[in-house]
């Protein structure tokens, strides 16, 4: 019996030593079940969450457009868009064909048109009314006694940006003392790379008057490099080129504004080699090459012409300053419409009242549509993406949106009811806004539309 005991301890310690032997090399702990080491992919879960896009968004507009990837007109459709625009509309001008010679009564004609003393009062930077001293001064700096019988033309391009004066002079001339926003001896930005016809030097051999495809004036004289007709044309329609296509960036320390074309020698894997004006001999056109890095901001050729694109070209605008006549290295609203389609290639007029009448293509008339009720109901006639003007004033129709119809524009500013009176709002950068906001006459923008324009050509 004392045997059998024994033996039964001996079996039970057996027992519980191998159980303990199990465990250790199991190294799992007591009820896990033992699974085989291998990897197993957890299922991806792909993240559903869509960007909402709001009105302040190209997207968002983008989206509700038809055909939005329709090319409009092609590379040979612009550019027989551009060609018809030089023989039909007489504010642009093909500075190719310009004849070699201008007559002198012709030319005084053409000085007279754009520099002429105002009528009205004006100021000053100090705040000091203009005189008839001070504007002797400037008829003097005309230079007009140096005009021959015949003056031989000559060519040129600039080098940066620069502008065009109504004089030559830098002096600013505003309407109201400290309106120092609005310098009405300033025409219009000129951007480099920009080919030039030019006429004549100012008394003080500072400025020329000169004029590019769409616009004449007085330019500062160190900002243009002159050259060979031939020279600068081949330059200029070299084959292969880049456009900017953002607002605007900077290249070897200068601004380029959207839609400047550069003309290009190679492209690299990470880089560009451009072709760029130098002073050469007399401060003569010379090509230089500069080799820059490639950038989301440049593209090779021309943008495809579709909606999407003109709409995601306007919105690089957003929030920019207002610059009257590209000031403070910005622009205006007809400019604002010009850059845009530069990034396709198309050659419009600079200002509002040639831009929307004179320009070619597809016109809708809003000119003789009287009430709010009615322009509205002609509004949903127009499709999304055409420009429209009224006096002085021009913006890009986006489409309409829970009832109301929206427009994004570069402007100074409107109006809004207050208690009775109407409140002026300044705004004085681009933005989307409705097109029922008001102008000084109570008015909204809306009734004063006369036009709306699509730069197509059938």
């Amino acid at each position: 019996m004392g045997n059998l005991k024994i033996k039964n301890k001996i079996i039970i310690l057996i027992i519980l030593l191998s159980l303990a032997l199990y465990l250790i090399k199991t190294d799992k702990p007591k009820g896990e079940k033992h699974i085989e080491k291998h990897t197993v992919e957890e299922p991806k879960v792909e993240d559903e969450t869509k960007k909402v896009f709001t009105k302040e968004d190209p997207e968002y507009w983008i989206e509700k457009l038809e055909n939005k990837d329709t090319v409009l007109m092609d590379r040979e459709k612009i550019e027989e868009y551009n060609n018809k625009s030089f023989s039909k509309v007489d504010v642009l001008i093909d500075l190719w064909e310009h004849r070699p010679n201008i007559e002198k009564k012709d030319l005084i004609s053409l000085v007279n048109s754009i520099s002429t003393i105002p009528k009205e009062e004006r100021y000053n930077k100090d705040g000091q009314i203009m005189d008839k001293n001070f504007y002797n001064l400037l008829l003097e700096n005309l230079n007009l006694d140096s005009i021959k019988d015949t003056n031989t033309i000559q060519y040129g391009i600039t080098v940066e940006r620069t502008k065009f004066r109504t004089f030559p002079t830098y002096e600013p001339s505003y309407r109201k003392q400290g309106d120092t926003e609005f310098d009405r001896f300033q025409e219009t930005g000129v951007y480099p790379l920009e080919p030039l016809i030019v006429y004549m030097e100012s008394e003080d051999g500072e400025w020329y008057f000169a004029r590019m495809y769409n616009y004449f004036g007085w330019i500062p004289k160190n900002k243009i490099l002159l050259g060979e007709k031939e020279e600068i044309f081949k330059y200029i329609n070299h084959e292969k080129f880049l456009v900017v296509i953002d607002r605007q960036i900077t290249i070897l320390d200068k601004l380029y504004d959207m839609g400047i074309r550069i003309p290009l020698k190679e492209e690299k894997e990470n880089s560009y080699i451009i072709l760029i004006p130098e002073k050469g001999e007399d401060n003569k056109f010379n090509l230089g090459e500069k080799e820059i890095p490639k950038s989301k901001g440049l593209n090779l050729g021309y943008l495809p012409y579709t909606k999407e694109n003109i709409i995601l070209q306007a919105f690089k605008f957003k929030d920019e300053a207002y610059g009257w006549g590209g000031l403070n290295n910005s622009r205006d609203c007809s400019a604002f419409i010009m850059d845009i389609y530069r990034s396709f290639g198309l050659k419009l007029p600079r200002n509002t009242q040639d831009q929307g009448p004179k320009s070619l293509g597809r016109g809708y008339d809003l000119k003789h549509t009287g009430t709010l009720e009615e322009k509205l109901e002609k509004l949903e006639q127009i499709p999304p993406v055409t420009v429209l003007y009224m006096p002085g004033h021009t913006m890009l129709y986006l489409g309409r949106d829970q009832g109301e119809h929206y427009i994004i524009h570069q402007f100074a500013g409107y109006y809004e009811e207050n208690h009775g009176n109407l409140e002026y709002i300044p705004m004085m950068k681009t933005a989307i806004t409705p097109i029922t906001i008001k102008t000084s006459s109570g008015k909204t923008y809306l009734e004063n539309v006369y036009l709306g324009k699509e730069f197509i050509i059938e």
